[in-house]
């Protein structure tokens, strides 16, 4: 499909996180369980309800390191530690370091992060007990993949039963974004020639999609929790697979993070820049299924000059929160923050992928053939 004269692609390969799938109940529950039980039993910090994880996760995604989510769990329970047990933070000292810990982060995601608290602190003794990563026999690990997953899908994907936890999975609190009729539409006008490259292990990725599996091309899809830690996005191993399996000369990748569009970039670097196009999603799924307005999309390729397609700077304000000394209650900053942070995750998402000149910026995936100009038959 052409669809300028700069844009030209025969194939789209999706991630499914945040952009198929809305996960902020599933793997974002994950998160937060996993950390409040760690933090819990093992170092008995019982205020854990005092942080706003939500707007950490999101803050850690941006950096395009942590497309792992036990990464990130393991991340903000090692942020939390080092400013509780190591710098003897409050709850609102700690919220307000996290916020200048992340902005010095990278997309070397948790090796990063240790090399940045080790600058001024041994977090040695934390690390050793944290035992992150060991295969799926560490703490972490073992404690996120039986809460998500459920005694059920945790067998069958890790061939042993679970240990701790017999509760719902949060798997189930999966809500599919994109529609049959969506997925259909594009099938048909890219001749099936539709992947996936998704964090996501292939029990988790067909458990969730179910019939719309059928839609994408096997060969063209990669489950990265079922390949080499090493080769987790940012880096362009699936994008190499998928291309050489379809003989592929070029392909539109729909991603909703900063390590989707770092894996794109680092793939146009090695290839070339015509070869690979990158679609921004920075919607949090709230309107399910529903088509975006005209005038919502943001288009970068010059054709559409919907919003000024001048690069966007950053501003720093969209990224931070400020306290201030006066205020003692910590539940009023916690709610302070999310509420200043709550609407601003995704502005500031759909900032980061303008200031990056993604090819095109949309909130929903539902509105991919709308935008790529296919109709219905």
């Amino acid at each position: 499909m052409k669809l300028t004269n700069d844009m030209e692609f025969e194939a789209i390969i999706f991630d499914i996180d945040g952009v198929l799938v809305d996960v902020r109940k599933s793997y974002n529950g994950a998160i937060i369980k996993t950390v409040q039980i760690i933090l819990q039993e093992v170092f008995e910090i019982n205020n854990s309800t005092d942080y706003p994880f939500e707007v950490m996760i999101s803050k850690l995604r941006n950096t395009g390191g942590f497309n792992n989510d036990i990464d990130t769990t393991y991340a903000i329970i090692l942020i939390l530690l080092y400013c509780v047990l190591i710098k003897k933070m409050d709850s609102n000292k700690t919220i307000e370091m996290f916020e200048d810990i992340i902005k010095k982060l990278d997309e070397k995601g948790k090796d990063s992060l240790e090399k940045e608290l080790e600058r001024d602190s041994d977090i040695q003794s934390i690390r050793e007990k944290l035992n992150y990563p060991y295969g799926t026999e560490d703490l972490i690990s073992s404690r996120f993949n039986e809460i998500f997953y459920g005694s059920k899908l945790f067998k069958e994907q890790f061939k042993k039963e679970p240990m701790r936890y017999f509760d719902n999975p949060l798997i189930y609190n999966d809500i599919v974004i994109i529609n049959e009729e969506t997925i259909r539409l594009l099938s048909q006008a890219f001749s099936g020639n539709l992947g996936l490259i998704s964090g996501r292990s292939k029990v988790a990725s067909y458990f969730t999609l179910g019939k719309l599996i059928k839609y994408f091309n096997e060969d063209a899809c990669v489950f990265l929790e079922d390949e080499k830690r090493e080769h987790s996005k940012p880096n362009t191993f699936s994008l190499h697979r998928v291309f050489d399996k379809l003989n592929l000369k070029n392909a539109l990748y729909v991603g909703d993070s900063m390590a989707d569009l770092l894996m794109v970039e680092n793939f146009r670097e090695e290839t070339n820049k015509d070869r690979i196009f990158f679609c921004g999603i920075y919607g949090e799924g709230d309107e399910i299924n529903k088509s975006i307005k005209k005038d919502k999309i943001v288009r970068n390729d010059g054709i559409t000059d919907i919003i000024n397609n001048s690069q966007i700077k950053i501003n720093r304000s969209d990224m931070n929160i400020t306290t201030t000394s006066s205020s003692a209650n910590t539940k009023n900053i916690h709610k302070s923050f999310l509420i200043q942070n709550k609407n601003r995750l995704s502005l500031l998402r759909k900032k980061l992928f303008e200031s990056k000149n993604a090819d095109i910026v949309i909130e929903n995936v539902n509105d991919l053939p709308n935008i790529l100009n296919i109709t219905k038959n």
